[in-house]
């Protein structure tokens, strides 16, 4: 490790004295350095990595140096870092790194042999706006210092790192300490500030301040009230929708003051309240007394363990005090409704004449008097067996209440058994505050509502009580027909060392479920990945060859071609297995016949979660769920720890049968060739009835385009731009609602992180299939 002027190297070529470089290594397998112009700060260098006197990769001298920064040495956007394969590392005898095209030295070689002397630098860290008053970004692990923000180089607030999340280091990634946070809401009053930021100990962590501008109830609100064109209101609808705001969680109780639902109409209908046990129950009859909506009569029934009830009871109160009602409304004593809760489920059933079942959001105490929201998705078929999420605070019209009542024993019997995908709705905001509830109680009850639920459809499946949460848990395993056999697609382009690695630890898996092994080879050209495919075929693993440029929707409609079994699992070639039971698992989910596609949760190998299911309209787009978390958290409202439905699902682990596939007319090669074709045939599965589940079960390490680079490398940003653009254009309305997402929670970089600013819908919603708008190719 070095520093020095590469002038004295190249007596001749006065032009690069003024340079000054570094090159140091990280650790084992990650390099890292900068070069600058002292004559010209303005300009930047690439720099090529070479690995014992061989070309390796290259990059752009545009990383941010503190150390530079701070120095006042132009905008500090000098850096570059390198990482390599740990067999690279290990092999190698000498890296070194050269300005590309020149040859140059960059610092001093490197011997591999050598232990690693301490880095002079490497990247400590990063914040960018994320919409709103809120800003994200990560700090180096190694960094223990609270994190300074300047508004006009005014600190306004100290911020402390929490969690966890994936650091881009050259080709790879690395893991960080996360930067979550938002301002103070004074700052949004439309005005364009800067923001900066800086360590306790004064290391910069940008390079200049990051402009932000946030409306204080949204741009359309704030033109409306200024009396402006309608036009310019619909401008401003459209701001909030592609530049969506957010406010943390912590500021619920404030932004529940601020945001309501529209005042509600005076529908003439009795509600029939049903309160499940016999705990504080004076509370629950102190909210109704406070309803908006005045017909109401109410029962406590006694409970046996945490939501059975005794039937003959629960009928009686329906041919008596209840005779008149025209819906019921069922909950767990204790429960505190919102004021307006009657009024808003008469609301939907007068509006809605469809409607059969409609749930709510709920409110969960925190401790210390906080009230944290549970904002609930559309119907969710999946979640509803696993985790009963919506069983709290519902209502049924009166036929399906009096029909479900008769055979029912628990508030779990009741909302699975009156559920309905096409007559269930789902209330954005909170109904009602819940009571503590003793999960793993309620788990048992939930095990056997679910298994009542199947009994009943004559569907053959185990479930399985999970550790409780939140709110209770099962795992439900279907039987599945194992003479149906599946075969996982695995498209590869050279890079021998990742497809062998994902072959061995995938091969276990398909031995268990009798499932084949077919490898797509897109014009493999290295002389070690041409060995090793050649060899294949001698474990009975199928190899074959589809020539051309990388597109990945081609190449897997091909291999489809060439597959006779019933279901089909595409899975890229930098994926590792973790068990020998993922496979199965995905199988167990798939043998519902309305299921469409499943997909699993992979992690990076930092244990980050890299996927967690696909949500529609992040920064209208579409972002990975749970990418802020690690392996093993709950994730927000537990999605983690159950399986859940999604819009979408990474067709980097998917399994799906091949008569669907086909029936949607497989992956679109034209408009979709590398990016969003995962999203789209989701959505086409959708479109024909299907489901797309999500199983935590399934649990894999994805080394995200470890194979062929990612899409923010400038040869591909232009090619992943057209396909963002016909994305919006095809689904851009699924992209503004999607039902597995509530509205009320942000739309910004980070799901499941924050509540929207302002809220995008109070309108009851139920999980409709999504209608595309397909424009001509060409367009």
């Amino acid at each position: 490790m070095s520093t020095k002027t590469i002038g004295k190297q190249r007596p001749s070529g006065t032009e690069y004295a003024s340079l000054q470089t570094q090159f140091s290594r990280y650790d084992r397998t990650t390099f890292s350095g900068f070069v600058y112009d002292r004559a010209d700060p303005s300009r930047r260098y690439a720099v090529e990595l070479l690995v014992d006197g061989e070309p390796y990769m290259s990059s752009l001298c545009d990383e941010f140096v503190t150390e530079l920064a701070d120095a006042g040495i132009g905008d500090g956007r000098f850096g570059f870092t390198f990482n390599v394969q740990d067999e690279v590392s290990s092999n190698a005898a000498i890296i070194e790194a050269r300005l590309a095209n020149i040859g140059s030295p960059v610092g001093a070689p490197i011997r591999c042999d050598h232990a690693a002397p301490e880095a002079q630098w490497h990247r400590i860290g990063e914040i960018k706006w994320a919409g709103g008053l809120r800003f994200e970004g990560w700090l180096s692990q190694d960094v223990d210092e609270d994190i300074e923000i300047l508004i006009a180089q005014r600190p306004v607030m100290t911020v402390k790192p929490t969690g966890w999340t994936n650091v881009a280091r050259g080709s790879e990634f690395g893991v960080g300490r996360r930067i979550d946070f938002h301002l103070p809401e004074h700052f949004a009053d439309g005005r364009v500030r800067g923001l900066s930021a800086r360590t306790i100990s004064g290391r910069s962590l940008i390079s200049e301040p990051v402009a932000f501008v946030a409306f204080e109830r949204g741009l359309e609100q704030t033109i409306a009230e200024l009396g402006r064109w309608d036009s310019e209101r619909l401008r401003g609808q459209l701001f909030d929708q592609l530049l969506p705001a957010s406010v943390p969680f912590h500021a619920y109780r404030n932004w529940k003051e601020r945001f309501s639902p529209t005042a509600p109409s005076d529908v003439p209908s009795e509600a029939a309240v049903v309160l499940i046990g016999d705990a504080r129950v004076d509370e629950s009859i102190e909210s109704l007394e406070a309803q908006r909506h005045a017909a109401w009569s109410a029962v406590s029934l006694p409970a046996r363990g945490v939501s059975q009830f005794e039937p003959k009871a629960a009928r009686e109160f329906v041919d008596g005090d209840a005779a008149n009602s025209a819906f019921f409304v069922f909950c767990l004593s204790g429960t505190i409704l919102a004021e307006d809760a009657l009024q808003r489920f008469a609301d939907v059933f007068a509006s809605e004449p469809g409607c059969d079942l409609v749930y709510g959001d709920v409110e969960v105490a925190a401790g210390a008097g906080a009230v944290w929201p549970l904002a609930f998705s559309a119907f969710d078929r999946e979640r509803a067996l696993e985790q009963g999420y919506g069983a709290y605070c519902f209502a049924v019209r009166r036929e399906r209440a009096v029909e479900a009542l008769r055979s029912s024993a628990s508030l779990y019997d009741i909302f699975i058994g009156c559920v309905d995908a096409e007559r269930t709705y789902h209330l954005p905001g909170s109904v009602a505050a819940l009571p503590r509830i003793d999960a793993s109680v309620a788990t048992a009850e939930l095990v056997a509502a679910s298994q009542a639920y199947f009994a009943g459809i004559g569907v053959e499946a185990n479930v399985e009580p999970r550790k409780a949460g939140l709110l209770p848990a099962v795992r439900v395993k279907r039987a599945v027909d194992w003479n149906e056999r599946t075969t996982i697609i695995i498209p590869t382009r050279n890079r021998a060392e990742l497809l062998k690695r994902c072959i061995e630890t995938v091969l276990p898996a398909a031995h268990e479920t009798n499932a084949r092994i077919l490898v797509v080879d897109n014009s493999s050209s290295e002389p070690e990945a041409l060995d090793y495919l050649e060899g294949l075929s001698a474990d009975d693993i199928d190899v074959i060859s589809v020539e051309g440029p990388f597109n990945f929707a081609a190449i897997n409609n091909a291999a489809v071609d060439c597959v006779d079994t019933e279901n089909i699992c595409f899975l890229n070639n930098d994926i590792q297995a973790l068990d020998d039971g993922w496979l199965a698992e995905m199988l167990w989910r798939l043998s519902a016949p309305d299921v469409g596609a499943v997909g699993a949760k992979l992690l990076w190998p930092s244990s980050v979660v890299q996927h967690g299911g696909v949500v529609l309209g992040a920064n209208f787009s579409a972002a990975h769920a749970f990418n802020d978390r690690m392996d093993g958290d709950p994730g927000y409202g537990d999605l983690l720890q159950v399986a859940h439905e999604c819009s979408a699902v990474t067709a980097a682990c998917l399994l799906m049968r091949k008569r669907d596939f086909v029936a949607v007319g497989g992956m679109d090669a034209v408009r979709f060739p590398i990016s969003f074709n995962d999203i789209d045939l989701c959505l086409k599965l959708r479109q024909i009835g299907k489901r797309i589940v999500f199983t935590p079960d399934a649990k894999l390490v994805h080394l995200e385009s470890a194979s062929r680079g990612r899409d923010s490398a400038p040869d591909r940003k232009a090619r992943f731009g057209r396909e963002l653009a016909m994305l919006r254009a095809k689904w851009g309305e699924v992209l503004l609602d999607d039902p597995y997402y509530s509205p009320l929670l942000g739309l910004d970089s980070t799901p499941f992180s924050s509540l929207a600013w302002p809220p995008r819908s109070w309108k009851p919603r139920a999980n409709l299939p999504p209608v595309p708008t397909a424009p001509p190719i060409g367009m």
